[in-house]
């Protein structure tokens, strides 16, 4: 041993097992017994949560079964484990595991490795055994079963086959690709480049024949300017200095620039012509200002004759209402504002009087309602105070009495009724509670009146309140009433005043019409005069003849801007002649630089692909390489599954399967076919005692032979590795094995436990073999040790362990 024993394993609350037990297990040998269901699998899971913090069989199907770990009833529960020493320089020498039905707490002593390490080669649940072989040759699709990982993990290929799996994508560009982003970009680049020069090839085509296209173009504009020089464009023409040329003729652009000023100079003229106030021929001036004297004195006589009266009653309003419009601006206007706003003020004088005349009626009809409700509840307290008090309780205690009557003496006071000669007693009692309960319903019904009226009298008064706020003072009522009456002859006033106002109005627009057409006609006047100099002066430019050769100014205007117009065309014609060359040459000295850039740019395409062609030849240099490096990795793979795995693990296997069933023919073992590309692919397989390779163990053996299998292949992986933690923990592990089984499984623990330092855990549910396995693993020699622990429930239902240590003695009997 290296000293990392397991020491003790304290229990609280855990699955069967109720109370707190502790379990000693600083021991060589620790044998558990126990009935069937009475915690022998709890511990064993218990010793597991301690060291890596799950159970692992469990935990492959998820984390739910930690919300049922506390004992039924209890609050919660805890697991604590020690060993003599710590596995490692880092390890802890305590684990523990606090735990309930929603909370789990594990601080385990064991490392992840070393937990994994324990739960694959140390601890063989009962769970398990029965399945260890289907799940150790589990062959899933697309995954690797769990003993060819351990086959890797055994013989150490995973550095290869991290080499020949990290190679296989060179024999593959598809999986290049994946790997190597970048090749795939390559090839990208590649088809790009291959594209582009076929676009930029055809963009050269297109470009060249269409510079030849506008070399024709320009060719014919240039002959249709008419200035004395025929240029012919070639191919070789010096298109600079032809632009310069072009650009030294501009005295026709000059021209077009004066012959523009003076067409603009003259729309405008012609637009301050026609804009001149239309001219009335059927009136002249004089006619026109009779017209607005006539107008004017018509407005002063209705000023004087009824304006008067109109402007009185305005004014009037306006002390009551300072924003009526003006009689100035409008007669009618004013006056039907001040009508309509004296009208509005006197309806809501009105309004408030009314309201004030209906609350105050109001307020009459409540009070007679508050006086009345008052009187009434008065006259109910009278008669509710001369009333019997408690008639109804009254009533139900004689009731209780009389069925204790018997016979004419009081039950309550002894005396003879019948002395009084006044009836039966019960006859008497029988009246009494009659009368009280036609008593009580009378108080009751007074009772219910009295909080009616005191109901009413309450919403009486609160409508008090309310009508209340719609009384006015009396300053207010005869404020509203004078000013109700006034407004009211106000708009009286003024709705006999509309005629006059609607006259007033009439002839303020006739005044303003008349005057408008008195100033218009001077405007014109003077405008005309002041234009005809400019018209005469351009027209005479124009077309050298002045305008009185014409019938009217408008037709000199349009025959000056038709000649104008004319002169512009012409102008414009050679200006956009010599504009359309200069654009054409701009576009064939664009067109060739384009082809030439075109050109450049198809070169270096060229070039490029040129690298991304050398790029690509070197790739498949590299990926030869790889290839045969990964066909060299994958022949040492082989040689050296075929060296080790058939002299090492095969071996040890076989030996422990012989041992415990040596009568059996066939007997298991691995095969390790290289799968596609050569890689390991574990499987089991049973041999026949001749050599002949036969099925499955699961269609070979028996199932007593089968578990025999499962265990052995558990112990010889657990033997097959280095040691990381020296325990052997097993669950009643001789399921359908009989006697011979038996004893060379326990012939094979001694062997383990006191040859090879291995502590082993063992629980068995049957008496005679844990008394057989305590007599076979007794300690041998100075320092072996067996502990025994028996489990049990006392009559509370709590668990009890109880154990035995065994530590070795000399027999004396065989000394003397």
């Amino acid at each position: 041993m290296n000293g990392a024993r397991l020491k003790n394993l304290v229990i609280e609350n855990f699955r069967s097992l109720r109370g707190k037990i502790v379990v000693p297990l600083d021991a060589q040998v620790v044998l558990i017994h126990g009935t069937n269901g009475m915690g022998k699998t709890s511990i064993l899971s218990a010793i597991e949560l301690g060291l890596t913090g799950k159970i692992a069989h469990l935990a492959t199907e998820g984390s739910s079964y930690r919300s049922y770990l506390t004992t039924l009833g209890a609050e919660n529960g805890s697991i604590s484990i020690t060993t003599t020493a710590s596995i490692s320089e880092q390890a802890i020498a305590t684990g523990t595991l606090t735990f309930s039905d929603t909370t789990f707490l594990p601080k385990p002593l064991l490392n992840v490795d070393d937990s994994r390490f324990f739960a694959e080669r140390c601890y063989l649940p009962q769970a398990t055994l029965s399945r260890l072989l289907e799940i150790y040759d589990d062959q899933k699709a697309g995954k690797t079963s769990p003993l060819t990982l351990f086959v890797k993990e055994l013989l150490g290929l995973d550095p290869i086959d991290a080499l020949v799996d990290g190679l296989d994508h060179a024999f593959n560009v598809t999986r290049v690709r994946k790997l190597v982003p970048e090749y795939r970009r390559l090839e990208e680049i590649k088809n790009f480049l291959k594209d582009e020069i076929v676009r930029k090839e055809q963009s050269i085509d297109r470009a060249s024949k269409a510079a030849n296209e506008r070399l024709g173009r320009l060719n014919e504009i240039l002959s249709l300017i008419d200035d004395g020089s025929a240029i012919t464009v070639t191919e070789s023409a010096d298109l600079g200095q032809l632009k310069a040329l072009l650009e030294a003729a501009r005295d026709g652009d000059r021209q077009l620039v004066a012959l523009s000023r003076t067409r603009s100079e003259l729309r405008g003229l012609s637009e301050r012509w026609r804009d001149l106030p239309p001219q009335d021929s059927s009136h002249d001036q004089a006619t026109r200002e009779r017209a607005d004297r006539t107008a004017s004195d018509a407005l002063v006589a209705w000023q004087i004759d009824r304006g008067d009266a109109l402007q009185s009653a305005i004014d009037a309003a306006l002390s009551h209402f300072t924003d009526i419009p003006s009689l100035q601006d409008s007669p009618e206007q004013s006056r039907s504002d001040a009508e309509r706003r004296a009208r509005a003020e006197a309806d809501r004088c009105e309004r408030l009087l009314a309201t004030h005349v209906a609350a105050s009626e109001r307020m009459e009809a409540l009070n007679v309602i508050v006086q009345r409700a008052s009187t009434r509840i008065d006259e109910l307290n009278q008669d509710l105070s001369g009333a019997v008090e408690d008639a109804k309780a009254l009533a139900n205690a004689l009731a209780g009495v009389t069925p204790y009557i018997k016979g004419e003496t009081c039950p309550v006071c002894s005396r003879n009724y019948a002395e009084m000669d006044a009836g039966s007693l019960s006859a008497h009692v029988a009246t009494k509670i009659a009368s009280l309960s036609n008593e009580a319903g009378r108080l009751q019904a007074m009772a219910a009146v009295r909080a009616e009226e005191i109901a009413r009298l309450a919403s009486a008064k609160r409508d008090l309140l309310s009508a209340a706020n719609g009384l006015l003072s009396l300053e207010a009522i005869a404020e509203l009433t004078v000013r109700q009456a006034q407004l009211t002859d106000m708009a009286h006033r003024l709705s006999r005043l509309k005629d006059d106002a609607a006259e007033g109005s009439r002839l303020m627009i006739d005044l303003a019409i008349a005057r408008q057409a008195v100033i218009t006609a001077r405007r014109r006047d003077e405008q005309s005069q002041s234009l005809l100099p400019e018209i005469d002066t351009l027209v005479q430019s124009i077309l050298h003849c002045p305008t009185s050769s014409f019938e009217s100014i408008d037709l000199a205007l349009t025959n000056a801007l038709k000649v104008l117009e004319e002169r512009i065309t012409a102008a414009e014609r050679v200006t956009s002649d010599r504009i359309k060359a200069g654009s054409e040459i701009d576009l064939r000295i664009s067109d060739l630089a384009h082809i030439d850039a075109l050109r450049t740019e198809c070169e270096k395409a060229r070039t490029r692909l040129q690298s991304v062609n050398d790029a690509f030849k070197q790739t498949d240099v590299t990926r030869k390489y790889a290839k045969t490096v990964s066909e060299a990795a994958e022949g040492v793979r082989s040689d050296i599954v075929k060296k080790v795995f058939n002299t090492g693990l095969n071996k040890v296997w076989r030996d422990l399967f012989v041992r415990l069933a040596p009568s059996e023919q066939f007997v298991p073992a691995f095969r390790l076919p290289l799968g596609n590309g050569g890689k390991v692919d574990a499987v089991l397989e049973t041999l026949h005692r001749s050599g002949v390779a036969s099925g499955s163990p699961g269609a070979m053996l028996s199932q007593g032979n089968l578990n025999t299998a499962a265990l052995t292949l558990f112990l010889a992986l657990h033997l097959s590795v280095p040691v990381r933690t020296p325990w052997l923990i097993l669950d009643d592990p001789v399921q359908s094995m009989d006697d011979v089984h038996i004893a060379q499984f326990a012939a094979l623990l001694r062997s383990l436990s006191k040859g090879m330092n291995r502590q082993v855990v063992i629980a068995v549910h049957e008496r005679s073999l844990f008394d057989y396995l305590s007599l076979e693993l007794s300690p041998a020699f100075p320092g072996d040790s067996l502990i025994t622990i028996e489990i049990a429930r006392s009559f509370a239902g709590e668990a009890i362990a109880t154990p035995r240590a065994f530590a070795f003695k000399d027999d004396r009997a065989i000394a003397a």
